[in-house]
């Protein structure tokens, strides 16, 4: 028995000095070589500091246009749709407001539905004549949409703290009607807009590394139990690494950018076509489109030798958060010379974790349930909230009104670590969500 006591004082004094390596690290560069600190919606817009003169940068510039262009008929919008540019849900690149209304006019949130039951390759079934969301604006009064009335109402939940504190929180129920199906038949799941930063990086972390974070068995007992997402790729023919959307439901920016123009435009792309005309997005403008988003600048973190700032760092890595919400991650690309050998800190490892009935909502996607959700990405949290007018809401569906109201909310893989959250003092939670607003 005694010999193994300094094998164990060994073991202690590797994970202190590792934990001391991570709390350690500077996180300024986010972005690695593509972060900038140049002020405004230009730090998630203008080409990445590494990216050199010369037609890709030209690319990234000219992606501005298709962006942000409002779309109208001639274009091929709608018949229906929910807006007529990236741009009017990603407001300077950045988050949609959130507005609920009884019958919401969906702007920046929306309704994605399904039927209950998935298809073969795993992806949600869509309800015919309707698709995978609800587009609630027409071109003109002789396009009509199938649902009939949407509801929200607002489930309020009292949060106390141990030191007595009191927050006020708020959960939505979300009620479809659709001509000619039951509300049991129909899958329901409301989202917000997220804001883009630094995709191209996210596209780039090797799917290897996201691989050695899974743990789907939680064979270390720690409590987390991380699953990749596979997605079925019509193009390929195969299933990919999913990477975006709040369930990973997109393998890569490309084909994130042409499912929005199909959902939420009503435009179609060489990606997403059941016509057999020709792509109403070109593949040149699909290319731009793409391009303006993945070698873009991400923000720098800021205020990070601030006495208070470093502390909420450390109470987030201690408090376990960072066991998801990874940083420090090594990105490849050998298409983009600009993306490649990045030191990055996303704040995330892409993974599905169940979050608990409190986050759960009907509509399951490919391999997640409803109850499972990919790892937010971070970086960029305070940021956002100083290149537009809107007001930042949080989680899948802008719930959390605050991040306080978001780590609240946190659930199931995320419990231990919310209450460790729950469990510092007042001073001390203030800290750790100085630190979030410092990203």
């Amino acid at each position: 028995m005694k010999a193994q006591y300094p094998l164990l004082f060994v073991f202690f004094v590797i994970l202190i000095s590792s934990n001391k390596a991570v709390m350690g690290q500077d996180i300024t560069f986010q972005g690695g070589e593509l972060s900038t600190d140049i002020p405004g919606s230009n730090a998630i817009q203008a080409p990445a500091p590494n990216l050199p003169m010369g037609p890709t940068r030209v690319k990234q510039v000219e992606g501005f246009g298709p962006f942000h262009r409002i779309n109208r008929r001639r274009d091929g919008l709608g018949p229906l749709y929910v807006n007529n540019s990236c741009g009017g849900c990603h407001v300077n690149n950045g988050k949609g407001s959130v507005r609920y209304k009884k019958a919401p006019r969906l702007n920046a949130i929306v309704i994605k539905v399904a039927l209950h039951e998935r298809q073969e390759n795993g992806a949600p079934t869509n309800i015919p004549g309707v698709g995978d969301l609800l587009q609630d604006r027409v071109l003109s009064r002789r396009n009509k949409t199938r649902f009939k009335r949407t509801g929200i109402r607002w489930k309020r939940v009292r949060f106390t703290y141990p030191d007595g504190t009191v927050v006020k929180l708020r959960k939505p129920k979300l009620r479809v009607r659709i001509s000619g199906i039951g509300y049991s038949e129909v899958a329901t799941s409301l989202r917000m807009t997220p804001g883009i930063v630094g995709p191209g990086l996210l596209e780039s972390i090797p799917e290897e590394t996201v691989l050695s974070w899974s743990d789907p068995e939680d064979s270390n007992a720690d409590g987390i139990s991380g699953r990749p997402q596979y997605v079925y790729d019509g193009e390929s023919e195969g299933f990919l690494l999913g990477r975006f959307g709040f369930r990973a439901s997109q393998p890569t920016v490309r084909h994130q950018s042409a499912g929005a123009a199909a959902g939420e435009m009503g435009l179609t792309t060489s990606l997403f076509n059941n016509s057999d005309k020709a792509p109403e997005i070109s593949d040149s403008d699909l290319e731009k489109l793409t391009l303006y988003q993945m070698l873009a600048s991400v923000p720098t973190a800021r205020n990070q030798t601030d006495t208070t700032v470093k502390r909420g760092k450390q109470l987030f890595q201690l408090a376990g958060c960072h066991n998801c919400h990874k940083f420090g991650i090594q990105t490849s690309n050998v298409e983009h010379s600009e993306l490649d050998g990045q030191l990055i800190h996303p704040f995330t490892d892409l993974l599905l974790h169940d979050m608990g009935e409190g986050l759960a909502d009907t509509r399951a996607e490919f391999s997640a349930s409803g109850a499972e959700w990919k790892t937010t990405p971070l970086w960029g949290t305070g940021f956002l909230k100083t290149i537009s007018h809107v007001r930042q809401h949080y989680l899948h569906d802008g719930r959390a009104r605050t991040l306080e109201e978001a780590i609240l909310w946190h659930g199931g893989e995320a419990q231990s670590s919310k209450m460790e959250f729950t469990n510092l003092s007042a001073r001390d939670r203030a800290a750790l969500i100085s630190f979030l607003e410092s990203l």
